[in-house]
């Protein structure tokens, strides 16, 4: 059986972090927090709290909590988001950077012949 990844463009742009991701899944999902927290043996608020991400707060949110929010919420967010991180192939991420110059590519033009005046 081979694996087959669609990456969603401009996901790890959307979700600069994995924790934002998981922030992502936990609050679209449709599912009352106080249920994904449940499902993931937490409290509501311990779950808010490792979601918020506060380096000033001790709580973290981890691996096992993240594989428990997928199981919780049914969506593989977190997984496309690592695999759109590292797994991104070098020529879409290259056409990707072309897409991006095509657009800046007239105002650098048009500030070029401001410097040349």
């Amino acid at each position: 059986m081979q694996l087959a990844l669609d990456f969603e463009p401009g996901l790890t742009e959307r979700y600069p972090s994995l924790l934002d991701a998981c922030r992502a899944t936990a609050y679209a999902s449709g599912k009352a927090m106080k249920a994904i927290a449940a499902d993931m043996d937490l409290s509501q608020s311990d779950l808010s709290r490792k979601l918020a991400g506060n380096p000033d707060d001790p709580r973290r949110f981890s691996v096992d909590e993240m594989v428990a929010l997928i199981e919780s919420t049914g969506d593989p967010l977190p997984i496309h988001w690592l695999a759109a991180k590292f797994l991104e192939p070098l020529d879409s991420k290259h056409a990707r950077a072309v897409a991006e110059l095509a657009k800046v590519m007239p105002q650098l033009q048009a500030l070029m012949k401001t410097l040349q005046k």
